[in-house]
């Protein structure tokens, strides 16, 4: 930390930083659970201290340590309202995304289908929504199983070519 001189007296950044530096860390992590953070409150703290050296200077030393405290923890404090108004506006953005009208894939895949050449409609139904294989789609419908499987590679192709907006 740099050894800025205060111009009121002999009190300088680095006294605080080496009177509180270990203290602060400690009631940094006590609050915030994390070294990281804690880190940067700490680092906060000191510049704030720095701007203020002038102040500082005014107060006895446990005057001083209380101020250095509250500084830690107020800036703590602001740092979880803001993480609380993010979390409520986050959820409030997800709660107005389900109350609006916004298509499913199921709703999609129904319209699709109901835009598909008649010829390719049912086995595309029977694979892609009944989940059938191409045998089984075969055997009910008494198609072979190549001509389901070429089928559904014509509707693809159709999809393809008539709804590039939708793949």
């Amino acid at each position: 930390m740099p050894t800025e001189h205060s111009p009121c007296g002999d009190l300088t950044i680095a006294d605080l930083f080496q009177t509180h530096e270990a203290g602060l860390r400690r009631y940094a992590h006590s609050l915030a659970h994390d070294a990281d953070r804690a880190d940067d409150l700490v680092q906060e703290t000191l510049i704030r201290a720095l701007a203020n050296l002038g102040l500082l200077q005014g107060l006895n030393a446990p005057q001083r340590r209380a101020w250095l405290y509250r500084v830690l923890k107020n800036r703590f404090l602001d740092e979880e309202r803001a993480g609380q108004r993010q979390q409520a506006l986050m959820q409030q953005l997800a709660e107005q995304a389900l109350r609006e009208e916004v298509p499913t894939a199921a709703t999609v895949a129904h319209a699709l289908l109901g835009q598909v050449p008649e010829q390719f409609r049912e086995v595309l139904h029977r694979h892609h929504i009944l989940g059938q294989t191409s045998e089984a789609i075969g055997r009910e419908l008494g198609l072979p199983a190549a001509t389901v499987r070429s089928r559904l590679y014509l509707a693809r192709k159709w999809i393809r070519a008539h709804h590039t907006d939708l793949i």
